[in-house]
């Protein structure tokens, strides 16, 4: 509810009682000034900015998807004996030369505050990050937007850093490759120390290359659901949004002591090794895999309320059709009625009359509407050909 509903509820449930008040019948609703007084009379109502949510996820996160990657999930542990070290959740993310400055303090009246960035648009490096339910993270895996990589563009990385070059700065299943690479080559698992690695459904993750390189290194990989990483991927939900905002605050100092210079692929390294050093700590990553109930595992976690907008575009169970061959005959329906089944009836030749066979009732002839109505509750709902 916003608060222009809020006002307007107030002014038509005042006017309801018949109570007296100052509002405006003009506007039909309440003045800013009540509203204040509303909120400080009632602590527990605060105004939050909504996070923007796709069509796609809201409809995609669905109690259904949801306990069957934790059924997956669940009988993947029972297996073996996982520790929290064991268990990684990869993902990629974007940086881009031009970075969204942070707020400034200014003066009252001003109706545009400027600030200086490096261009209208940018260009993007793909970073590849990981982290363990233990809290460790495994060194960064960038990717620039070029045809060759030269060793100047990691300068001032993080170490351990790999970078590599993409035509258009993407991952694909041959950089998945890599990265699984330095994985096994930081992480060390194997067949006698296996590892969980969760991550999204990207088609560069299910190759055939992949999988093998994976099954013969000990890493079981599980998939998120798809359009679930927003409340499943422990990246998403604790670590992602700070090292943006982190880079970004690295961006908006490096700008006035370079003044006049713009951000490049030559300093993109530097700038995000700074934030990536503010941000890993132990307890983000601890936090994600928890908030997203991966580790510790609880399959529970996520109420009914959570589901609540994919309940929003459920559709019914699709209908199941019979043909009648010919008019008249209710064998085919009675059968069709005794294995279980539903939906509407076809008929081969025009309206049909047809014998319903109730458990416990007398034999009842009914016309083809009647026997839409009995079977799905929508008279009408019949398919006639002819």
């Amino acid at each position: 509810m916003t608060t222009s509903d809020m006002r307007r509820l107030a002014f038509d449930l005042a006017e309801k009682l018949k109570l007296k008040h100052p509002f405006s019948h003009a506007n039909k609703m309440a003045g800013v000034e009540w509203l204040r007084s509303f909120l400080k009379r009632h602590g527990e109502i605060t105004l939050r900015n909504p996070e923007a949510t796709s069509l796609s996820r809201a409809v995609g996160f669905n109690q259904a998807k949801v306990n069957q990657f934790f059924t997956v999930y669940c009988e993947v542990l029972e297996k073996g004996s996982y520790s929290a070290r064991q268990i990684w959740n990869v993902d990629e993310s974007g940086i881009t030369n031009v970075h969204k400055p942070t707020k400034i303090m200014a003066s009252k009246g001003k109706r545009q505050v400027g600030k200086i960035c490096s261009g209208e648009r940018g260009h993007t490096v793909t970073v590849i990050c990981a982290m363990s339910a233990a809290g460790n993270y495994l060194p960064p895996f960038m990717i620039f937007p070029r045809k060759r990589m030269i060793d100047v563009l990691m300068k001032g990385s993080p170490s351990g850093s790999v970078g590599v070059a993409s035509p258009n700065g993407w991952t694909n299943g041959e950089l998945f490759i890599d990265w699984l690479t330095h994985f096994v080559r930081e992480v060390k698992c194997s067949k006698s120390d296996p590892c969980i690695l969760i991550l999204d459904g990207h088609q560069s993750h299910k190759t055939l290359q992949a999988v093998d390189m994976a099954r013969d290194n000990g890493i079981t990989m599980i998939t998120l659901p798809p359009h679930c990483t927003h409340k499943m991927q422990p990246l998403d939900r604790s670590f992602f949004k700070s090292l943006k905002s982190a880079y970004n605050r690295t961006c908006d100092d490096w700008m006035p002591s370079n003044a006049g210079k713009r951000i490049s692929f030559f300093d993109m390294a530097e700038l995000f090794g700074k934030a990536y050093v503010e941000t890993a700590d132990m307890a983000k990553a601890v936090n994600g895999f928890s908030a997203c109930a991966i580790w510790p595992f609880n399959s529970a976690i996520f109420s009914e309320e959570d589901f609540s907008a994919a309940e929003l575009t459920n559709e019914p169970q699709p209908v199941n059709c019979i043909t009648l061959s010919q008019p008249g005959t209710s064998t085919q329906l009675r059968q069709h009625l005794n294995d279980g089944g539903a939906g509407g009836v076809t008929t081969a030749a025009g309206p049909i009359s047809v014998e319903l066979v109730s458990p416990g009732s007398a034999t009842t002839p009914a016309t083809a509407d009647e026997v839409a109505e009995e079977i799905t509750g929508h008279p009408g709902r019949l398919q006639t050909i002819g």
